[in-house]
């Protein structure tokens, strides 16, 4: 099985750059034939992604337990999430952004090896579950961030009057103004989630934490935070253009989060 992951892990990536192409042709010039097959790829890379997924953990290397795995994870969640929403506007237009994060995320899966053997022993499955819950969070986030930078450069371009490329093919301000706050709410829900999950098995005996740790504090502070954000952007307390910038803010946070705030910590250390 360990074979056939490593032939996986290498077509993942080309899968996601194959689409990542057709959308980029749907981009720049609208290429019918493009915009039949870019969603088809998509998909098609999403499936050898997840069957990747499955390779792996029948190999017994759990997702969890290595930098890699949570790379390709954010990847597919990203991607995935996009094309459910593109499924819904019928439009393939900024498609190529999410899946080139896909792209990214993939290849640095791949330079990195999700098939390391793992230094620490096997993840219980509550390990697993409130990893997958904290990788759907920050995948939310990202994707919250990368909407709100679309807004606005659109808004940008409609205020300077530039009607460019980027112009011609953004959807409107109030669509990409709900993607943003509707990939918010969903990353609130999955923090949620992931924080009560974590707070429950912290309880387990052997597990115990202490709440003053820098991980924990940090990550509280980041799931009130984008609670306010959507809850405030759900009433209209928020202009767009500024729940734009605070979810971009928030994305910076989370990033923060994973690569400074963790060395610091002693219940999530460094994968």
């Amino acid at each position: 099985m360990e074979a056939v992951a490593r032939i996986l892990q290498s077509l993942v990536p080309a899968a996601w750059m194959a689409a990542a192409a057709a959308y980029l042709l749907v981009f720049r010039r609208q290429d019918a034939g493009a915009d039949r097959w870019c969603r088809r790829l998509a998909f098609a890379a999403a499936g050898l992604h997840a069957l990747l997924f499955l390779a792996v953990g029948l190999a017994g290397r759990p997702m969890v337990a290595s930098a890699a795995g949570v790379l390709s994870s954010m990847g597919l969640a990203v991607a995935s999430v996009h094309l459910v929403l593109e499924g819904r506007i019928g439009t393939r237009a900024i498609g190529v952004f999410p899946v080139l994060v896909a792209v990214a995320f993939s290849v640095g899966s791949d330079a990195a090896d999700m098939l390391r053997i793992p230094q620490a022993d096997l993840p219980r499955w509550s390990t697993g579950a409130h990893v997958l819950g904290a990788v759907l969070a920050y995948s939310g986030l990202l994707l919250a961030a990368l909407y709100g930078t679309l807004f606005l450069l659109q808004r940008r371009a409609l205020r300077s009057r530039r009607f460019g490329l980027l112009f011609d093919r953004l959807p409107s301000l109030e669509l990409l103004d709900q993607f943003s706050w509707r990939s918010l709410v969903a990353a609130v829900a999955c923090l949620t989630v992931t924080i009560a999950m974590g707070h429950v098995v912290g309880r387990t005996p052997g597990l115990a934490f202490d709440y003053g740790d820098p991980k924990i504090m940090f990550t509280n502070l980041l799931w009130l935070g984008a609670l306010l954000l959507a809850t405030s952007r759900g009433f209209g307390w928020l202009r767009p253009a500024t729940s734009a910038v605070c979810a971009v803010a928030l994305f910076v946070l989370a990033i923060g989060n994973m690569l400074v705030v963790d060395m610091f910590s002693r219940v999530h250390p460094v994968l």
